[in-house]
């Protein structure tokens, strides 16, 4: 599956699957339980049982992946790439603007392993209000519209995430 997909569709890929993987061991080796990533998913509530920050570079550009994810059946995660204006310059709003180098999100569900749903979004923000340089938060605020793979509209409202821990990929 990774072999169909291209350019910013593969790194988000990619990244989904290390957040799935890596997410719970990541987060309780960095001691970032206060972690807190909550929303409304077409209506119904959303709370991330992780949530992280990982800054990379990609052609030449500083980006933060800020996602979350809903452990369980079926697995849910939240997955954002933020080009940020310099490294560590987090605090700002980030219009989503259909992808890479503007900045992109989206919304994936896996059940026993396999994509049963993604959702693009093509309109929406999220906002860091706050960082804590010692220690390595952040804070703020998110939403989002877009359709899923089928055409069918979705959104993602009243979102919220504090204490997410930013480190370097």
């Amino acid at each position: 599956m990774v072999t169909m997909l291209t350019g910013l569709g593969r790194v988000s890929f990619l990244l989904l699957c290390l957040t799935v993987l890596a997410g719970p061991q990541f987060i309780s080796a960095a001691n970032a339980g206060d972690a807190a990533m909550t929303a409304s998913f077409d209506g119904k509530p959303w709370t991330a049982s992780f949530a992280q920050g990982t800054t990379l570079e990609m052609a030449g550009k500083p980006v933060l992946n800020l996602s979350g994810t809903q452990q369980g059946s079926p697995t849910m995660t939240f997955n954002s790439m933020l080009v940020l204006k310099t490294p560590g310059d987090y605090v700002g709003t980030y219009p989503f603007g259909g992808g890479f180098p503007a900045n992109g999100a989206n919304f994936n569900i896996l059940d026993s392993g396999a994509m049963v749903g993604h959702v693009r979004f093509k309109s929406g923000e999220v906002v860091i209000e706050t960082y804590d340089p010692a220690a390595k938060t952040i804070s703020g605020h998110f939403s989002a519209s877009g359709k899923d793979d089928d055409g069918k509209e979705a959104d993602i409202k009243d979102g919220r995430f504090s204490g997410v821990l930013v480190s370097p990929q």
